[in-house]
């Protein structure tokens, strides 16, 4: 090979490694930016700890659960609209993208005003199923459930055409509105009522703020047609919707049915020790959101991904040993450093809880991986732990130990299923592995050729 040759291969493969570098730096930033916005997130838990009674700091994050379940349908809608927008920008389809966007934009408005009359009409009930004396403060929280819809558009677009930077700014300009208002009115002496005012508000002002960075005109929008397209989001919609009721339901029913079946004050102790304990998915969300897009491109490239996997799951195995580590020994520190003494009693629970909350973030990122590899019936496998869930917690109920506990029971159980749902298997002659939802690369790229996962 002459001198020449040589010096042009150098040349392509540092080109190549840029590319690669820039892609990894996008995803960075990105999760920079959602580690950076759930500090302002957790900075309202810490106000909200501090200047709410506990009772009603339970029935805040009681509330936030519920919207959390709720919300799955709004993170569906996202993701399946992110997907979408990326190809119609990859294929150039301006006049597409513009007209799918008003298309969008009027469901996203009619899905959010058909949320907030179905949670009006019934607020009765979740007031009385979750011992909640206030009506008003549920009808102010159906205004802001209903608004979710109509804020994952911007996000999804700025995300769809690949503009990072705009994306980040808007994320973190949006979760500085959800705690800026909220702990004003909060300070100001509004109460409970004050915050689910606030949220809809904030929701408002960052989708106007989106808008503008979005730069999308509507003005002179040509007629496309964009059946193909609508088909599409509801297929892939479908899809996953299942995987994000799951993960939402594992996360979030146990502090639901806590403020069912507990006195409001011990409501409020166990959302304490939720909210301290799921500091840990902040280290976690990162790494899933540099893995997820990684695996994704190599496993449709057909490339080794096994490396990169574990790589990123050395990472999230050591952020959650040095957590877990640091809820075992410094309980009361962690506890008092958020909440000061309003919460002495969260403080036995919390390392037992983040245990519970360690096992969830490893069950997150195989999820996260099975999406990558196209695994798309993995909300079946999740489907068990969920229904056990539900079941064990209204029959076990007694002390909050017995819903830790069961939480952490149930969420091995999870992790073992989907462990095994991992597994390789040996595809059978001219079918591959598509019966199990694995690509035959996948096989090839295993830990070893018959090693489980």
């Amino acid at each position: 090979m002459s001198i020449r040759m040589r010096g042009r291969g150098f040349v392509l493969n540092k080109v190549k490694r840029l590319k690669i570098d820039g892609e990894v730096f996008d995803t960075l930033l990105v999760g920079g930016a959602t580690l950076f916005g759930s500090v302002f997130s957790y900075l309202l838990q810490f106000v909200l700890g501090r200047k709410l009674p506990v009772e009603d700091y339970g029935t805040f994050n009681a509330l936030l659960s519920l919207s959390s379940i709720i919300g799955v349908f709004s993170a569906v809608f996202s993701t399946a609209l992110i997907k979408i927008v990326a190809e119609m920008y990859a294929k150039k389809e301006n006049d597409k993208v513009k007209y799918f966007f008003a298309k969008v934009l009027k469901f996203s408005i009619l899905a959010c005003f058909l949320i907030f009359l179905i949670i009006f009409f019934l607020r009765g009930r979740i007031s009385n199923s979750l011992n909640i004396g206030d009506t008003l403060l549920v009808a102010f929280f159906g205004f802001s459930v209903g608004l979710g819809f109509c804020l994952v558009i911007p996000g999804s677009y700025l995300q769809g055409m690949q503009k990072f930077k705009k994306y980040s700014i808007f994320h973190v300009i949006t979760m500085i509105n959800r705690f800026a208002l909220p702990a004003i009115l909060v300070f100001l002496g509004f109460g409970l009522r004050g915050v689910y005012f606030a949220f809809p508000l904030a929701s408002l002002i960052s989708f106007v703020i989106g808008m503008f960075m979005l730069n999308l005109s509507l003005k002179k929008v040509e007629k496309s047609d964009v059946a193909e397209y609508g088909k599409k989001l509801l297929s892939l919609g479908a899809s996953v919707v299942l995987v994000n009721l799951c993960m939402m339901s594992l996360n979030n029913i146990d502090i639901v049915l806590v403020k069912k079946y507990f006195p409001p004050v011990e409501a409020g102790y166990y959302a304490g020790v939720v909210t301290l304990g799921k500091i840990l998915l902040f280290g976690a969300g990162a790494v899933s959101v540099v893995m997820f897009p990684k695996i994704s491109a190599l496993n449709a490239d057909g490339k080794d991904f096994m490396k990169s996997l574990k790589k990123l799951l050395g990472i999230l195995l050591v952020v959650l040993a040095v957590g877990v580590f640091c809820y075992q020994v410094f309980p009361a520190l962690i506890t008092h450093l958020f909440f000061g003494k309003a919460f002495e009693n969260s403080i036995k629970y919390l390392p037992l809880f983040s245990i519970f909350v360690a096992i969830y973030v490893l069950i997150n990122f195989l999820v996260m991986f099975s999406l990558a590899i196209d695994k798309k019936n993995v909300g079946f496998l999740l489907l068990p732990g969920v229904l056990m869930q539900f079941i064990l917690l209204n029959f076990f109920h007694e002390t909050l130990w017995d819903i830790i506990r069961v939480n952490i029971g149930v969420s091995v159980f999870t992790l073992l299923v989907l462990i095994s749902g991992l597994s390789p298997r040996r595809a059978q002659p001219g079918t591959g592995s598509a019966r199990d939802g694995l690509s035959p690369e996948y096989e090839k790229n295993s830990f070893g050729n018959n090693t489980r996962l």
